[in-house]
């Protein structure tokens, strides 16, 4: 019976520290399914170097000088889609949601045991997005924010009414724009108020400006 043979995960290792990239390539040459195939210590040049050897991993730094490891994994991903990027990085939860919204589809830290990240390399390869243990508690708390704050999200009515208090319109007017009675008017911007967390107009505008709820009144 003739055997078959998988082909090798082609990698490219991007850090700054000649130190992290000489470790990284024996820890991962001790297995014969990993190839490193290439090195970068900048952001351009890991862009240079992606383009010209078509990894299917490349494990990226995040700080480095000139562009970073987050502006690098985005124009990679731009470039060459079917290459996966896995960070590595010493930084813990500040930079993994801006991570992953770049492509980065793995998030791991640099003390992560040799075993954790060669398994995250063959979980990104298969289409997989490991993140660090460590930081798995941190997103889930994160996207449990995010998940209450749309539920406040204000309706198309009440973002369209505290538009028009932006703009200086009146109760009466914004009433009689949206046919309800003043008192209906009233309860709605009490609602507003109960989801913005403020207490008068002038803050409702304002929160809802910061997070771009209403636009700036010209």
């Amino acid at each position: 019976m003739e055997k078959t043979f998988s082909p090798k995960i082609k990698i490219l290792i991007v850090d700054d520290h000649n130190v992290v990239r000489e470790g990284l390539r024996r820890i991962l040459e001790l297995d014969d399914t990993l190839e490193v195939i290439g090195e970068a210590k900048s952001g351009v040049e890991a862009i240079s170097r992606a383009v010209a050897l078509m990894p299917d991993v490349v494990i990226m730094d995040l700080k480095m000088p000139g562009m970073d490891g987050i502006t690098a994994t985005r124009e990679i991903k731009q470039r060459l889609p079917r290459t996966q990027v896995l960070v590595l990085t010493l930084y813990a939860e500040d930079y993994v949601e801006e991570a992953l919204d770049a492509g980065a589809s793995g998030y791991l830290l640099k003390d992560s045991d040799s075993k954790l990240i060669m398994m995250a390399i063959r979980q990104v390869y298969d289409g997989l997005n490991p993140i660090a243990p460590s930081l798995t508690r941190q997103l889930i708390n994160d996207l449990n924010k995010r998940s209450e704050y749309n539920a406040l999200a204000l309706t198309s009515r009440q973002a369209e009414m505290l538009q028009l208090i932006s703009e200086g319109v009146s109760s009466k007017e914004i009433g009689a724009k949206f046919f309800i009675s003043p008192s209906t008017v009233k309860r709605e911007i009490r609602h507003i108020f109960d989801k913005l967390g403020v207490n008068d107009r002038a803050h409702a505008v304002s929160i809802a400006m910061k997070r771009k709820l209403i636009k700036a009144a010209v």
